[in-house]
């Protein structure tokens, strides 16, 4: 069996950025040399999410509407923020940046990872499929991983 991992840095500008990260995945397979197997793309942090989906605008914008009424940035008490009860997970810039809503969005997502098949050494996306690192936070370096295994 074959393994092959990279790491690829990022940095994002915004919330509900959308980066299109097909092309390092099409090339971490063409690397690998695997014909057959998976390629997992992973992103370690708990307020991005790996997605896959159509890249045209009007969705772009629908998705980020949408993430903005289900968890909205603003005018929302998310206990998360109050540091006046929370005492976990906290950093020194903590409260210079509530991102409460970071987290509820991520969580509805629940995709840090996405696997996806490789066949005669390409992953089948469909035809209008990329693979994208979304931003749910704010401006920051990030990382994602691309795991590629097979024969």
């Amino acid at each position: 069996m074959r393994h092959h991992f990279e790491n690829h840095d990022l940095a994002t500008e915004e919330s509900g950025q959308f980066i299109d990260i097909t092309p390092d995945v099409l090339d971490a397979v063409a690397r690998s040399n695997v014909r057959n197997g998976q390629v997992v793309v992973y992103s370690p942090h708990t307020t991005c999410a790996v997605v896959i989906n159509e890249r045209e605008s009007g969705f772009l914008e629908d998705f980020r509407a949408l993430m903005e009424q289900l968890a909205p940035s603003d005018d929302r008490y998310y206990r998360h923020d109050d540091l006046t009860i929370r005492t976990e997970g906290l950093e020194e810039d903590t409260a210079d940046f509530p991102n409460g809503h970071s987290h509820c969005r991520a969580a509805l997502l629940s995709s840090t990872s996405q696997t996806i098949p490789v066949v005669d050494g390409k992953p089948l996306l469909g035809r209008w499929q990329k693979v994208f690192f979304c931003e749910l936070d704010r401006a920051r370096p990030r990382k994602v991983y691309v795991q590629v295994t097979g024969e």
